[in-house]
């Protein structure tokens, strides 16, 4: 598959990242960025494994949890042999004032 990462999504990894940083500390913000990457390798080899979220407002988005950290969500796609990735966001926030774009 190619692996895209659109501008947002690493946006939202930069701002992850600060935050666990100044709130939890360097192991904690380095963990999550490795488990982060091990989560899109696992999306990568099985693409169709996330849940398709009709739920919002952007077709044939899925969406799955950072491994070891369930709290943040990774929303992609799938577009032929494309796998998009959008956003990881804390999934805690509205989903439904959630802002992806193609």
């Amino acid at each position: 598959m190619n692996l895209t990462y659109r501008p947002e999504f690493l946006e939202d990894v930069a701002r992850e990242e600060f935050y666990l940083l100044e709130h939890a500390g360097a192991e904690i913000a380095d963990a999550w960025h490795e488990a982060l990457w091990e989560t899109l390798g696992f999306l990568n080899g099985t693409p169709l494994a996330g849940r398709a979220r009709m739920d919002l407002k952007f077709p044939g988005i899925r969406s799955w949890r950072v491994t070891h950290f369930e709290r943040w969500i990774i929303f992609y796609g799938v577009r032929g042999d494309d796998l998009i990735f959008y956003r990881v966001v804390s999934g805690t926030m509205n989903l439904q004032a959630l802002k992806l774009k193609e």
